[in-house]
């Protein structure tokens, strides 16, 4: 009987400890900050949706901050906690673990390790951004610096977010890691300089400024023309990438847009097939009467003896200029500005990548300037350049198009 007793006392131990230790088994809470309609967004979601369906010690807590100024402000307050720089949604944190972005078969992956790192009872855990959200109790001691393991952790999922491969029409199966916001700066602005309305300018401009006779103002008038054009091309998509920063958040104008790169790519390949049946007389959008007009300005200025007189002139020339350009070749820098609108950037990074826009789309006007004022010839691009920048820029505005109905998460680079 005493046997019984105390195998029976000892059963009664065995059973209440197991479910002592349940009660006091650790939680883990996943805080996502995400966007709505972002697809590495919705796609995480996704997978945390069925990853947590066997997961009831992990809870998920989701802060859309698009749409929120409140959440917004939580997503600030929760990165100045964690000392993080990196911006851009979706932004995850578990523990002292920040995740950026999201790709399948990486960040999932990463996911899970710090999940189930945190979920070890030897592991120390504390739930930093709940602490911020009000989810957990606050500690006042500081958040611990990352581990240089745990940093080249981080790093290497940002590095490896975009590892997909995409078919495009025309260039077939892209990989969305080799591509970036510069080398998309560097061909977009580039193509996009290579326009009619703005080249025929240029050279009647030095045909006329060769008649000054002075070097030096030929120089300094020839290039006042060209910065100007690109400091008014610059406030253009200034003033675009500040509305469409804003409204890149609505999916029904991201999708507008979209179908404009459609348009005008199709637009520009009609062109091209067109010019290749007649001769292409170059900028369609500028009739011959205004063409009168503005070679007679032209005349003017150089003939002006006032030379400050004449600068002025010619800065209001190009300003006058450029807004014809825009209407020329207006596809391009929008569909730029709305590229970088998608990708959640810093102003600094901003202001660098469309200053590479600038540089070349501006390069074939100071190649052709420069030799014309070292050689005093005029020399000009073929007009059979016209043709083909209609081919190339009708191409890349369907793709950029297509993608950004598709798959508009390979134009978010900054992830």
């Amino acid at each position: 009987m005493k046997k019984f007793i105390k195998i029976f006392l000892l059963s009664i131990l065995f059973l209440i400890f197991p479910l002592s230790v349940n009660a006091e088994e650790r939680i883990v809470n996943i805080h996502l900050f995400y966007g709505d309609g972002c697809p590495h967004c919705a796609a995480e979601k996704e997978f945390l949706s069925d990853y947590l369906k066997d997961k009831p010690n992990v809870k998920l807590y989701t802060y859309e901050v698009w749409g929120s100024s409140k959440n917004q402000q939580l997503l600030s307050d929760v990165q100045r906690q964690m000392g993080s720089s990196a911006s851009g949604v979706p932004y995850t944190v578990i523990g002292k673990k920040v995740i950026v972005g999201y790709s399948d078969g990486t960040t999932d992956e990463n996911i899970k390790q710090s999940v189930e790192y945190y979920l070890n009872e030897e592991n120390e855990y504390r739930d930093y951004a709940g602490e911020v959200t009000g989810v957990s109790k606050k500690n006042s001691s500081k958040i611990e610096t990352p581990t240089k393991e745990e940093e080249k952790d981080d790093n290497s999922n940002e590095e490896n977010t975009f590892s997909e491969e995409v078919s495009v029409p025309v260039l077939g199966k892209i990989n969305a890691k080799s591509v970036s916001l510069p080398l998309l700066a560097v061909v977009l602005g580039f193509v996009d300089g290579f326009n009619p309305c703005a080249m025929w300018i240029l050279i009647f401009l030095i045909t006329m400024l060769f008649n000054m006779k002075d070097k030096k103002k030929m120089w300094i008038l020839g290039l006042t023309f060209i910065i100007t054009s690109g400091v008014v091309y610059l406030l253009f998509m200034l003033t675009w990438l500040n509305l469409a920063t804003f409204i890149s958040k609505i999916s029904f104008i991201r999708l507008l847009i979209a179908l404009v790169a459609i348009v005008v790519g199709i637009i520009n390949l009609s062109k091209y097939i067109s010019s290749l049946n007649k001769k292409d007389d170059g900028c369609d959008v500028v009739d011959k009467k205004e063409r009168k007009k503005i070679m007679e300005k032209i005349i003017s200025i150089t003939k002006e003896k006032k030379f400050v007189l004449a600068i002025l002139g010619i800065m209001v020339l190009a300003a006058s200029v450029n807004i014809v350009e825009l209407m020329c070749s207006v596809g391009l820098p929008l569909v730029f500005t709305q590229i970088l609108a998608m990708n959640d950037l810093s102003t600094f990074s901003y202001m660098i990548y469309m200053l590479i826009y600038i540089f070349f789309f501006l390069i074939d006007d100071i190649v052709v300037f420069a030799i014309a004022m070292i050689t005093l010839k005029v020399t000009g691009i073929s007009t059979k350049y016209t043709k083909y920048s209609h081919l190339i820029g009708g191409i890349i505005m369907l793709i950029i198009g297509i993608l950004m109905i598709v798959k508009p998460e390979l134009l978010m680079f900054n992830i």
